[in-house]
């Protein structure tokens, strides 16, 4: 059989064959399944499961396997996306930017992006009042940001982590 190649990060291309994608696909629906699940999801043998995810892991396909908390049920009940404008794109202020939020435990989700916006910032928080101490006494604070506009989510309709692994 024919191995896809998938870019990774780590390495140049990372041949990942069909076994992989359906072991991977397996892992991002419920890592707590049991190897012998694993291994009939992806159709190799049980002993295989581990050194697979060994590999998948030491190449860097596999970041980490994780269980996924329902923000509601654990009191998070408010979740917003800010749109932040930095003021200028100094090595400096992108340095101040990226220090506040790697220090922010409920920024979830950080990407810089092309247009207007210099970057998305999801924030998660117990409520209203819990938002608006986090963007005042954290964001505010920050002399990097020119710019910010924030929406609350309303609804999901889609969030997931899984990946389009073909």
């Amino acid at each position: 059989m024919q191995a896809r190649y998938l870019y990774c990060m780590k390495h140049d291309n990372i041949a990942l064959d069909e076994a992989d994608r359906r072991l991977l696909r397996a892992l991002q629906r419920d890592a707590s399944v049991s190897q012998a699940e694993l291994a009939e999801a992806a159709g190799v043998s049980p002993s295989l499961v581990s050194r697979r995810i060994a590999r998948l892991k030491e190449v860097g396909v596999l970041r980490a396997v994780v269980g996924l908390v329902d923000a509601k049920s654990a009191g998070l009940t408010c979740a917003a996306i800010i749109r932040v404008r930095l003021r200028d794109h100094s090595a400096e202020n992108v340095r101040a930017f990226r220090d506040v939020v790697q220090r922010m435990e409920e920024a979830t989700l950080c990407v810089m992006l092309t247009g207007e916006a210099d970057y998305l910032v999801k924030i998660v928080a117990r409520d209203l009042p819990h938002f608006q101490e986090i963007v005042q006494g954290k964001l505010l604070r920050c002399k990097a940001i020119a710019h910010m506009e924030s929406s609350i989510v309303l609804e999901y309709l889609k969030d997931t982590t899984e990946l389009p692994l073909g």
